[in-house]
């Protein structure tokens, strides 16, 4: 057998060149007794972790723990290796520095000749920068980007577990849907970099009106939805309806713009309106087309008139709020002041 040939006839090669390889493998690695003490860790794992290897000798892997894992995870890893079997998974771990990175990580126990588990190894691979555009992708697909408020797909998912909850509390949830009137003019006058300014504006003032409860969304060009949770009362709705309403009417000052602005909202009830979530905001938006009718700067509740009112609009309103001598549609106030 030659020196470099093992006893079941597969090649070896020296200690020396073995050592330098994982040195310089080009994937963070290291090795630990059957403790868990680290013996051993390679140049890649230092440059991704911050750590100097003499940092790492002789402590644990929890040196790089970043708090986001419970220690159940931990111990089922551990669990894995001790039993002889090679735990793979995604880790999350925090570097010298304090920032955090992602790593998919597989963890096996070496063995000795007597079949005894002696050391673990770890491999890693850096998927930082992939978890981070899936969760950049996860972002956009459920909020807003100009606004940075939850769009419809997330308003909807957020809506469908607020049902549930109101179903088993037998406390009803409200929905809002909110329409600015007159904003094509702002958009079709001063341009869409004045209209965006507005919009998100307008987003930070529905935020700051709202409960920490409650959800504001944007679901359409110049539309917005707020889900009010745990609500008490119908009278409590139109109470933070009419606080939006004030909100909004504020003046809105960019630069040289100063902008009045009214808005339309329709309000209904789950379940005692609807009992989707769908029809609920469809109904919401119904009792809105009905607020603007009457001028706006007001919020209707919605009934189950509302579609035939929607037809004759001369119609009587009901629970309709807001001004008693409804006004024009919002114009800029000195909308090109120089």
């Amino acid at each position: 057998m030659t020196p470099h040939q093992q006893a079941d006839g597969s090649a070896s090669a020296p200690d020396g060149l073995l050592t330098e390889a994982f040195a310089q493998f080009p994937a963070p690695a290291m090795l630990t007794d059957s403790e868990g003490n680290i013996l051993w860790a390679n140049r890649a794992l230092c440059e991704l972790s911050g750590y100097a290897v003499e940092e790492l000798l002789g402590h644990t892997p929890s040196v790089l723990r970043s708090g986001r894992h419970d220690a159940a995870f931990y111990r089922q890893l551990w669990d894995t290796v001790r039993a002889g079997r090679i735990w793979r998974g995604d880790v999350i771990d925090r570097r010298k520095d304090g920032t955090l990175y992602v790593v998919e990580e597989a963890v096996a126990p070496l063995r000795d000749a007597q079949g005894a588990i002696r050391h673990f190894v770890a491999v890693q691979h850096d998927i930082t920068q992939r978890e981070a555009r899936r969760e950049h992708e996860h972002y956009l697909a459920y909020h807003d980007v100009l606004t940075r408020l939850p769009n419809r797909a997330m308003l909807d998912d957020i809506a469908q577990k607020a049902a549930l909850s109101a179903l088993r509390s037998e406390q009803p949830l409200a929905m809002m849907f909110l329409d600015l009137d007159g904003f094509k003019a702002i958009n079709d006058t001063l341009g869409h970099h004045v209209g965006d300014q507005l919009l998100a504006a307008v987003a930070q003032r529905l935020q700051s009106g709202i409960r920490r409860s409650d959800t504001v969304a944007r679901i359409g060009g110049d539309e917005f939805a707020v889900l009010l949770a745990d609500l008490d009362s119908r009278a409590s709705a139109g109470l933070l309806a009419q606080k939006l309403l004030d909100a909004l009417a504020r003046p809105f000052q960019f630069r040289k713009h100063r902008f009045t602005i009214r808005a339309s909202v329709g309000i209904a009830i789950f379940p005692s309106d609807a009992t989707s979530i769908d029809a609920l905001l469809n109904q919401a938006d119904q009792a809105m087309y009905l607020a603007k009718l009457q001028g706006g700067q007001r919020y209707h509740f919605f009934d189950q008139g509302d579609a035939q009112r929607r037809k004759k609009p001369a119609a009587p309103r009901q629970e309709t709020h807001g001004p008693d001598k409804p006004g024009q549609a919002h114009k800029p106030e000195a909308a090109s002041r120089r």
